[in-house]
């Protein structure tokens, strides 16, 4: 019964951060300016576990209030959930089966962030979401950012994959080298037939191209944590 419920609470957690994931309409991607942007380190409410980036030194004003907007949501989302965490497992230390066996009940939250490219007016993070719930391990999600420094608006993956070609392309390359790395990704043919990378793919720029990256188990056994795989600018221009 607990796993049932650990399982239930890992899935309602990835839906809930799903709906904090804010996304801005994007000029064009060589639109951007060629500044760069000073990330620093803020903590939500004074929990140690919470931290957030913030940006300063846009160019323009309006585009970096908007980066810091969305970067700001996010983190208050993570709280909610983190809130929402400590309630139900506060709860669940009642029954039984928490007092019986303790440690089945301990539980934690954290909010940690990365930055991956900050340069060419172009800005990429990834923000992590990991929670804990008593179970054999936590679960992480991972939300990408990837800002114009010019307008503060994010990317999106069909700002650089501008074709349904493209995208043919891309995941074309991608399924082979899911195939030529079985150690790492699921190899099984039924999930690489139905793979197909779309719009809704997590990504962060390169200086010549960008990386993918997935979810804990999304292409991958939990122990590869977030896999990535790197996609030259060659293989869709």
């Amino acid at each position: 019964m607990k796993t049932a419920k650990w399982i239930k609470g890992m899935i309602s957690f990835i839906m809930i951060c799903a709906l904090f994931t804010v996304v801005l309409p994007s000029n064009d991607v060589h639109a951007a300016s060629s500044t760069k942007a000073k990330v620093v380190t803020k903590t939500y409410k004074e929990k140690k576990f919470l931290k957030y980036p913030q940006v300063s030194g846009v160019q323009s004003t309006a585009a970096q209030k908007k980066i810091n907007t969305v970067l700001y949501k996010h983190i208050q989302g993570s709280y909610k959930r983190y809130l929402q965490l400590k309630k139900d497992m506060e709860d669940y230390k009642k029954e039984a089966n928490c007092k019986e066996y303790p440690s089945s009940c301990a539980y934690d939250y954290s909010t940690s962030y990365k930055v991956k490219y900050n340069s060419k007016g172009k800005l990429s993070m990834i923000v992590l979401d990991r929670m804990y719930s008593g179970g054999a391990h936590g679960l992480g999600n991972v939300t990408t950012y990837n800002f114009n420094l010019k307008t503060g608006n994010q990317f999106k993956l069909n700002n650089i994959l501008t074709t349904q070609s493209k995208f043919t392309k891309v995941t074309k390359y991608t399924k082979k080298y899911m195939a030529n790395h079985p150690t790492i990704f699921f190899s099984d043919d039924d999930m690489l037939h139905d793979f197909k990378v779309t719009n809704a793919n997590s990504f962060y720029f390169t200086d010549n191209g960008f990386y993918l990256i997935f979810q804990e188990y999304e292409v991958a056994p939990y122990a590869a944590g977030n896999p990535i795989i790197k996609v030259p600018r060659s293989v869709y221009k």
